[in-house]
């Protein structure tokens, strides 16, 4: 992230303290014994501070990725920026007097603006002022009002996102897709808080700063807490299913399925299994779930492939073994959708 000098207009005077708390790292590196050059800081620390409009501007656009486009800022009007990085996620402390507006645009990294203090209206069409952390993620950007406000904004990579998607949901999707950029509950934003503020503790932690294995524990925390708070497809099975207004036929052909994921099934055994045409079976999972009967189980069958290649021993199996048991009879396309789901080969899963 660029650092940009302090700017001041002339006459403006600050808080002697703060300026000097401005201008230190918390995240220093000691020297090493015998001069060894000295391990890389697992927390890097960087802040920016300005009264500039055009300085702050370029700032936001190179802090992000997509840049964030902010209008409206006062000549005068501080613009503070924070930032702790450790491994696959950042942790920004935002401070902006005045009025600004920010529009976000999604990404697969995912952002949470975490309102703190002050007055904060986000927009996913309504603007409307809120007390809870925004989503922002891919198809889902995002339009900030700020009126004197701070707030927190969190950074999470979309390969540590995966990777906690893959340890605590069944069957994973080949891309997250997130359904609301509101929390799905009040316990779920609570939940999330919690587990912000443990990160904020840890990261803040200067023992933290030379504890690596700790410091990359922080993004699998919040990415398991951002996939906890916010609808997606990960969860819409369980949120439909468990939802009365949902149909008994939609819930017993995916229970048919998970059933019989393992034999020669098709639409026309899931659509006897639950008395209803083809064509019903294949509306009730489009509407409910968006997605196909076809298409759910292949998910199922991949992540049944995806468990035997982890409890699998490779001396006495293959890849190939594995896939046909579970119906990709081409290995070669298993292995793409494999990868595309999982992220590595089915291969190296065998392997660990």
């Amino acid at each position: 992230m660029t650092s940009i000098t302090e700017k001041r207009p002339r006459g403006a005077s600050g808080d002697a303290a703060e300026d000097l708390r401005d201008s230190l790292d918390v995240s220093p590196q000691a020297t090493g014994a015998l001069g060894r050059p000295p391990r890389p800081a697992a927390v890097r620390y960087e802040q920016f501070r300005t009264f500039d409009p055009d300085d702050a501007r370029r700032f936001f656009a190179a802090a992000y990725t997509p840049g964030w486009r902010i209008t409206g800022v006062g000549r005068g009007s501080a613009i503070k920026h924070r930032r702790y990085s450790a491994p696959a996620m950042t942790l920004d402390d935002v401070l902006m007097q005045g009025r600004v507006n920010c529009e976000i645009r999604g990404a697969d990294d995912v952002l949470v603006i975490q309102p703190r203090a002050g007055s904060l209206t986000a927009s996913v069409n309504p603007f409307s002022e809120v007390d809870h952390p925004v989503l922002v993620a891919h198809d889902m950007p995002c339009a900030l009002q700020v009126n004197s406000a701070r707030f927190d904004v969190v950074g999470i990579g979309s390969d540590v996102l995966r990777k906690a998607a893959a340890a605590h949901y069944a069957p994973l999707p080949q891309k997250i897709r997130f359904l609301d950029w509101r929390p799905r509950s009040g316990a779920a934003a609570r939940a999330w808080h919690r587990a912000l503020e443990y990160a904020k503790a840890t990261l803040c932690s200067a023992d933290t700063v030379h504890q690596p294995l700790i410091a990359a524990s922080v993004a699998t925390v919040l990415a398991t807490a951002v996939l906890e708070c916010y609808p997606s497809n990960l969860t819409a099975d369980n949120d439909v299913l468990s939802d009365p207004a949902v149909p008994d036929a939609l819930k017993d052909a995916v229970s048919f399925i998970h059933c019989h994921a393992g034999g020669d099934v098709g639409i026309h055994d899931v659509a006897a299994a639950v008395h209803l045409t083809p064509r019903a079976v294949q509306y009730l999972f489009r509407h409910q779930l968006d997605t196909t009967p076809t298409r759910y189980l292949r998910r199922v069958r991949l992540h049944r492939a995806h468990l035997d290649l982890l409890s699998s021993d490779r001396s006495v199996t293959t890849v190939a073994e594995i896939a046909q048991r579970w119906g990709f009879l081409h290995t070669g396309r298993f292995a793409v959708q494999y990868r595309q789901t999982y992220g590595l080969s089915p291969h190296t899963t065998l392997r660990q």
